[in-house]
């Protein structure tokens, strides 16, 4: 991550170097673009475009429970893996867990409501309704995400109710 100083000149803690002389920031921790599978992602491109139709553009923003998005995920990629082919359930599949990861950032961000979005049931405990679900994101996604400039709320303690 870099900083600016006083003239909005950038300060960064590594640098790369290259052959003709120039410099510029270090891209660790920024991603890389270049590397993912834009063929993939235009086929998951078109269930976006797709699944608008008739429902409004961009309805999934409106926000999906993560548990439905991940159940519907798993159902596509058992057909796929059976070997149905009456529909790109591969790309369903994607969407469906691209979908589940942008709705845990939206939940852990504040902009869901984690009571409606994140109903995901803990597996690693005895199971308590009274209890919240686990947070949707994991610590190290919750760190990648401040490179990309989303400052995550940490966890609200949860409140004891009162004794009468």
């Amino acid at each position: 991550m870099s900083i600016l100083d006083a003239n909005f000149k950038k300060i960064h803690r590594k640098e790369t170097k290259y052959e003709g002389g120039a410099k510029r920031d270090h891209r660790d921790g920024k991603g890389s673009f270049v590397e993912m599978p834009w063929n993939a992602l235009f086929l998951v491109s078109r269930i976006y475009e797709l699944g608008n139709k008739g429902r409004g553009w961009r309805n999934w923003e409106f926000g999906m429970p993560i548990p439905d998005l991940i159940d519907s995920g798993i159902r596509h990629a058992g057909r796929h893996v059976a070997g149905h082919r009456s529909e790109p359930h591969l790309s369903q599949a994607c969407w469906n867990m691209l979908n589940a990861l942008e709705m845990a950032i939206r939940v852990e961000m504040g902009w869901l409501d984690p009571k409606v979005f994140n109903k995901m049931p803990n597996h690693f405990g005895k199971w308590d309704p009274s209890k919240p679900s686990p947070l949707p994101l994991s610590p190290q996604e919750r760190e990648w995400l401040k490179v990309w400039g989303l400052e995550l709320p940490g966890p609200k303690p949860v409140k004891k109710a009162k004794k009468r």
